[in-house]
């Protein structure tokens, strides 16, 4: 695989308005839930939940989530190219969002429009590609960036994610199987229904050089899978996507050199099954030292948006030193879809 460059990132969480403040509070440890009484658990008690506040709070949640992309776009751009200083002729820009199998608001459809508004002032030409495939999608989308930057190494992608769990539609799915997680009333297993908004800038990292723009960090691996017994099928996940996205990641170099991995695990515990089984077949040695992250622990499931806000804590870690490199960032999705990256400096 051809090196990108990771030269722009931002997002928004329940943790923070910026990549810098979403990294430092996980990196804390510091969390922010509440409970949810607009939609109860199957017992009819609150269920735990983790919304973004004190920006664009009011309207429905499809309006919110396409008003706090826009900032988050907007806020990336004009505080990493100020005055305009990178104009590319053509950019594009690809959109990971839930599986089109998962209940809820398609937000791309909604989101579309305001996102090209921002990107048109930035360049004459945007496109722009949506990839539905849930937690995996930023991996899948930096795969079909990859595609489009090798065919043209002048090309410029963002990359963005965004999800919200917090519908009525969505959350009636997952509560049916039994997943959410009231923690104040006894269920203190399962997932935080959570949102987030995330966008990064990826480049061919040679040009990026040569044109002095800030490389945060490299992407060195990538890989992608699809798991024939994902969790809607009712059968027992043997890991066996997420296992070969990994192996792809790490394709060209040791596992053994990885020095911290960044997770989308999320409480359940057929999540950190799947890992476990992954993470034996890509790691043959235990005693090497390596820090293990899920910030999940902080803003819940962000779901279509994992990958992204994954990869801005592990940049933020990075590049403030307080993360080693190699990293390794991971996800699967409930629909099949499984993504591994690795991030150097």
């Amino acid at each position: 695989m051809k090196e990108l460059a990771l030269t722009a990132i931002n997002a928004i969480t329940a943790v923070g308005h910026d990549a810098a403040i979403t990294a430092a509070a996980v990196r804390a440890g510091i969390s922010r839930f509440c409970e949810f009484d607009e939609n109860p658990d199957g017992n009819d008690n609150p269920i735990t939940v983790a919304p973004m506040r004190g920006i664009e709070d009011g309207g429905d949640t499809v309006e919110r989530m396409d008003a706090i992309a826009r900032v988050c776009l907007q806020n990336l751009l004009e505080k990493n190219y100020p005055n305009n200083t990178v104009q590319p002729s053509h950019c594009n820009l690809l959109l990971g969002v839930a599986s089109e199998k998962r209940p809820g608001p398609r937000y791309e459809e909604r989101c579309f429009g305001s996102l090209i508004g921002v990107v048109k002032n930035w360049t004459d030409v945007p496109s722009v590609k949506v990839v539905p495939l849930g937690n995996a999608a930023m991996q899948n989308a930096v795969a079909q960036a990859g595609k489009l930057i090798e065919s043209n190494p002048a090309a410029v992608c963002i990359v963005g994610c965004v999800d919200s769990l917090l519908r009525h539609s969505t959350l009636n799915w997952f509560e049916q199987a039994g997943r959410l997680k009231s923690a104040s009333y006894g269920r203190h297993q399962g997932l935080i229904a959570g949102e987030a908004v995330c966008f990064m800038v990826v480049e061919d990292l040679v040009r990026a050089r040569r044109a002095g723009r800030p490389v945060l960090a490299r992407i060195t691996g990538l890989g992608v899978a699809e798991e024939p017994m994902p969790r809607i099928s009712n059968l027992p996940c043997r890991g066996t996507g997420l296992s070969e996205a990994c192996r792809s990641a790490l394709a060209g170099t040791s596992g053994e050199v990885v020095r911290a991995v960044v997770g989308d695990l999320n409480g359940e515990n057929s999540r950190a099954r799947e890992w476990s089984i992954a993470e034996r077949r890509c790691f043959k040695k235990t005693a090497v030292p390596r820090h293990f992250w899920t910030p999940a622990n902080c803003y819940g499931d962000v779901g279509a948006a994992s990958g992204g806000v994954l990869t801005t804590i592990a940049v933020q870690g990075l590049v403030r030193g307080w993360l080693r490199s190699p990293v390794l960032i991971f996800c699967s999705d409930d629909h099949g879809s499984c993504g591994a990256m690795v991030l150097e400096t």
